[in-house]
């Protein structure tokens, strides 16, 4: 028996089922991401630049506190020129009919989540987003933002924050790395490498994630603003309130982060038993948020709400049937509404839910009593935090989390924005969360209407003071100096819808709207 030969041949069938389980795998984990739903061809969206003159319509003034009737406004290669009661003509300039109509900055969505689709540019367009800020970075988004602003593709403005940041030893890292994009940092060398790195590519600021270690945390922190990095993200589990109050971080990703230490200091889940211990936990959070919010402040570092995702977090476990009917889910990206059953993640349908209960039928009505309980506070802690902070003038940046299950890109923002008014937010300092706070945040000529600033624009048909659902209410957008009649944003939104469905393989007919 030749051994020599039979080992040559095991060894070749091991080297070619590696290959082929790599092969499927990295197909798996593309689609998934969206990667492998064809991307919605967009020439016919490229429209030319015009001058564009906006007459007789109310603008929002600068303090966002009231609309200015009969104003017009003109806009050429990508800036407001004027804003003011007099003009009525512009050679070349493309007239609009502002009658009734209101005019605000362009809304921008503080902490979304790309992963590998380019159609949901389209729908930030299509629902009035015309910046986002990107929460975990991939060098596709770096490549999609060049061509944006280079006018080869549609799409919002986008700061790109890096891949999230965590420690984790190699094996895990690799893994980590591999399915989920992390990046592992546990010293100071380490951190120093990855900081220039992140520069070097292009990122706005290094995404800090909740497993990065305390070495880690503080090496990041006096290495990135040297690089023009901003920190930004969690509060990593291994660092108290009061270091974080003493780092360089200049953002917090939601309004969990804030209220999470306080829950572990009330025993976490094992904590609350029933709705005695949930108020008690709430009385905590009360008295701890009005204390750190004025050190919050004063440090300006700004929170991201994510409020409708938390206040979702019930419903994905009760009722996903119906949350998933409330949702725009036909935009979502098929690959990512239907995962893998077999890879724990951002699935949204049932099947592969992450926030839904698993095997109900296990659980005793008071064992799911309680779970209910204890979600249920959980968002209504996070509210009680967004006031104190509010009260306080803590910046407030609206955000949504969006492709986190039930965050339909887009869409969700003006669900957040709901969700902020009922929690205790006025009309005005809601609009202010989504146009100027973010826009002065980010250090750009953005999120205001006024001489000089870039036309990132939005008009709506019903004035979002009144109601805030009225943001829903969009008649056009213009964003990188093209202006988007509704008709038009109707077609780049069913362009996403046909392509999701050629690339759909389970029936969501039942969730649907129409």
């Amino acid at each position: 028996m030749n051994w020599k030969k039979i080992w040559k041949y095991i060894l070749v069938m091991l080297t070619v089922g590696f290959v082929l389980l790599w092969y499927f795998s990295e197909r798996k984990i593309k689609r998934i991401y969206g990667d492998l739903t064809e991307e919605v061809v967009t020439d016919k969206f490229l429209l030319d630049a015009h001058p564009v003159l906006i007459k007789n319509i109310s603008v929002l003034s600068q303090d966002g506190k009231r609309f200015v009737p009969h104003q017009s406004v003109l806009v050429k290669e990508g800036l407001i020129v004027s804003i003011d009661s007099i003009i009525d003509h512009s050679q070349d300039a493309k007239i609009i009919d502002g009658a009734d109509k209101f005019l605000i900055p362009g809304l921008i969505d503080s902490h979304v989540h790309l992963l590998k689709s380019p159609n949901d540019l389209l729908l930030y367009i299509a629902n009035g987003v015309t910046e986002i800020r990107e929460m975990m970075g991939d060098e596709v988004h770096l490549q999609w933002r060049q061509e944006i602003e280079q006018g080869k593709r549609i799409g919002p403005d986008m700061y790109i924050a890096s891949p999230r940041i965590g420690s984790f030893g190699k094996v895990e890292g690799w893994f980590m790395n591999w399915t989920q994009g992390f990046e592992s940092v546990k010293n100071e060398k380490e951190a120093k490498l990855l900081v220039a790195e992140m520069a070097e590519k292009g990122y706005d600021g290094i995404k800090i994630y909740s497993q990065l270690n305390a070495d880690g945390y503080k090496s990041i922190n006096a290495l990135a603003p040297k690089s023009n990095l901003d920190v930004i993200g969690h509060i990593p589990f291994s660092v108290d309130l009061e270091d974080f109050l003493m780092s360089n971080q200049e953002e917090v990703a939601h309004l969990e982060e804030l209220m999470k230490p306080i829950l572990w200091e009330n025993g976490g889940f094992d904590g609350i038993k029933n709705q005695t211990d949930a108020n008690d936990f709430l009385a905590a959070v009360n008295k701890k948020t009005r204390e750190l919010a004025p050190r919050l402040a004063e440090k300006d570092i700004a929170i991201t709400t994510t409020l409708w995702l938390m206040e979702s977090f019930v419903k994905q476990k009760f009722n996903i049937d119906q949350i998933l009917s409330e949702v725009e889910l036909t935009y979502v990206n098929p690959g990512l509404s239907e995962w893998d059953e077999n890879i724990p993640g951002l699935g949204w349908l049932p099947t592969v839910n992450r926030y839904r209960i698993l095997d109900v039928e296990t659980f005793t009505p008071s064992q799911l009593e309680r779970i209910k309980i204890f979600w249920n506070a959980y968002a209504e802690a996070c509210r009680i935090t967004l006031r104190n902070l509010n009260e306080n003038g803590v910046r407030i940046l609206a955000g949504t989390d969006a492709n986190v299950p039930c965050a339909v890109p887009g869409f969700s923002l003006h669900s957040e924005l709901v969700s902020l008014r009922e929690a205790g937010m006025s009309p005005a300092e809601v609009l202010h969360s989504v146009t100027s706070a973010p826009g002065e945040w980010l250090g750009k000529n953005t999120g205001v209407l006024k001489k000089g600033a870039k036309a990132n624009l939005v008009i709506l048909d019903k004035d979002p003071l009144m109601d805030i659902v009225n943001t829903r209410s969009i008649n056009s957008v213009m964003v990188n100096g093209r202006f988007y009649e509704k008709s038009v944003l109707n077609d780049m939104l069913n362009a996403v819808k046909n392509n999701n469905e050629a690339s759909r393989t389970v029936d969501i007919t039942k969730y649907t709207k129409e």
